[in-house]
């Protein structure tokens, strides 16, 4: 193989971009606008196509001299002959010459392969995020369609899929590294959320879940991800008046709000982890790690907030140990109890059930739990109930009594705490289900893991950063022995590719 001539990638280029404006000029008359935006655009990926061989062309075949010298004293001398490798990119496909060195019975060096950064699989960096960027969005086939129709690239769907499973392995390594969000940047409290989602998964994975059934079970066909979150919020102090009337009369509400009580806080610096392999435990410590990391000091205070899961409330207390918390019991559950108990009560869809749980609401919400308690009991006693009321009832009262030490929303309310779990609840929407749910749908834990994690990055906002620190990742376990065989420094993966440089921090 010949080495890529610039003077030819040169003058093909200068014919293609006097062709682009030819056919501009022969074509604006009767080109509708779209038909012309598309024409050149074609032809623009022709020349880019060119562009890239011409970079290969000044950058060279890697050759360093007749042979290299190890620092064992082994010689590899240069092969006659240049070495080809393939190299997909956005534009196209290209041959790569290179030079080699070699020594029989030890491994080759190729010094452009580390002049270059060039990736281990014949597709860019640049093609590979572009691949992850749209399949974490949409099924592999769609995101293999995309390319089909805009870039003209004839990329197998199951490769989407290789390739996410490639660049996530990088995300425990990023996440070490990352720098702490700015001081200012963050909020006055540390709120720490954990929620589950199912993920629906092939059949094949879905034996190993539970290889025995019980009488009349079916066999189950989703397995539950966890997804935790760590961010920080400002306080707002509401009144339990105020809350309620926000959450059983929200349009009334609404109208009667002035403008100050209408601002609402927002969530800040929120980091999302959602996984299907890792163990509930493994999440939780990263989300509390995150969180250590943010506030070391333990200068804010630190707000838990979930649902209703009891084995989750066990797992985090125990993950935190000694840290001071308080744990808040999501309220959007605490009303979902009770229209359950008013529409047992007074029936569905009438104003009566609604002004019951209205006021036991705010009742709760003023901190008298136990008063709403008493009064669920008073009417299994009192009333007349069939047994489905009853037991009805009783998973309520059951639900408070299991949960009242998480109910303390007096306090949390004049203390400015959040109390609702809308981070996460959303977290589990746009992180797993928007993507790992859907017609036909179905995933490797392997295949989940690798998407899930690449959607929690880009989820919580990292995804630039990320897909850099994952090339300079890359190039370090790829290029060392080739940098150590050609005498470039320890340092030099690291020469133009420092985190600060490439988030802007």
């Amino acid at each position: 193989m010949r080495a890529i001539s610039a003077e030819k990638c040169i003058t093909e280029g200068k014919l293609e971009l006097q062709r682009l404006f030819e056919f501009v000029e022969n074509n604006a008359t009767e080109f509708k606008a779209y038909e012309m935006e598309k024409g050149i655009f074609k032809k623009i990926l022709k020349i880019g196509l060119i562009a890239i061989q011409y970079y290969f062309s000044e950058k060279g075949t890697g050759d360093v001299g007749p042979e290299i010298k190890l620092d064992s004293d082994k010689i590899l001398k240069k092969d006659s002959g240049l070495r080809p490798r393939d190299y997909f990119s956005i534009f196209g496909k290209l041959k790569v010459p290179r030079s080699s060195y070699r020594l029989e019975g030890y491994w080759a060096v190729m010094p452009l392969d580390a002049q270059a950064d060039l990736p281990q699989r014949c597709y860019s960096y640049f093609l590979q995020e572009l691949m992850d960027f749209i399949s974490i969005r949409d099924s592999f086939d769609e995101a293999a369609l995309s390319l089909k129709k805009f870039f003209g690239l004839d990329i197998s769907s199951s490769r989407f899929e290789v390739i996410s499973q490639d660049t996530h392995t990088s995300y425990d390594e990023f996440y070490e590294i990352k720098p702490v969000p700015a001081a200012e940047s963050e909020g006055q409290i540390q709120v720490l959320s954990f929620d589950g989602k199912g993920v629906p998964i092939i059949k094949r994975e879905a034996a190993k879940l539970k290889a025995r059934l019980g009488k009349g079970e079916k066999r189950q066909k989703k397995k539950e991800a966890l997804v935790g979150v760590s961010y920080s919020v400002d306080s707002k102090v509401r009144t339990a008046e105020e809350v309620a009337r926000n959450l059983i009369y929200p349009k009334e509400s609404e109208q009667k709000q002035n403008k100050a009580e209408s601002v609402k806080v927002k969530a800040q610096n929120v980091r999302r982890l959602a996984s299907l392999k890792r163990s509930k435990q493994e999440v939780v410590a990263e989300i509390l790690r995150d969180a250590c990391v943010r506030d070391s000091e333990h200068k804010r205070p630190w707000v838990v907030l979930m649902d209703g899961a009891l084995s989750l409330w066990a797992l985090v207390s125990k993950a935190l140990g000694a840290i001071e918390y308080v744990g808040i019991l999501d309220i959007i559950h605490v009303i979902e109890y009770l229209w359950l108990a008013g529409n047992t009560l007074y029936g569905e869809n009438n104003a009566k059930t609604t002004k019951w749980v209205y006021e036991r609401l705010l009742a709760i919400l003023q901190g008298r739990v136990g008063t709403v308690i008493g009064g669920l009991k008073q009417s299994i006693a009192k009333r007349k109930l069939t047994k489905r009321k009853i037991d009805s009832l009783n998973d309520v009262i059951r639900y408070f009594e299991n949960h009242r030490e998480w109910m303390k929303y007096d306090e949390y309310l004049c203390l400015g705490y959040p109390i609702g779990t809308g981070v996460v609840e959303s977290s589990c929407g746009h992180t797993v289900k928007n993507r790992m749910e859907g017609t036909g749908r179905r995933w490797s834990i392997e295949g989940a893991e690798a998407t899930l994690l690449l959607r929690s990055i880009y989820t919580s906002n990292d995804w630039e950063a990320y897909w850099q620190s994952h090339m300079i990742r890359e190039r370090n376990l790829l290029n060392q022995k080739q940098f150590e065989a050609i005498g470039y420094p320890d340092d030099y993966h690291n020469k133009d590719w420092g985190y600060e440089r490439l988030t802007g921090t």
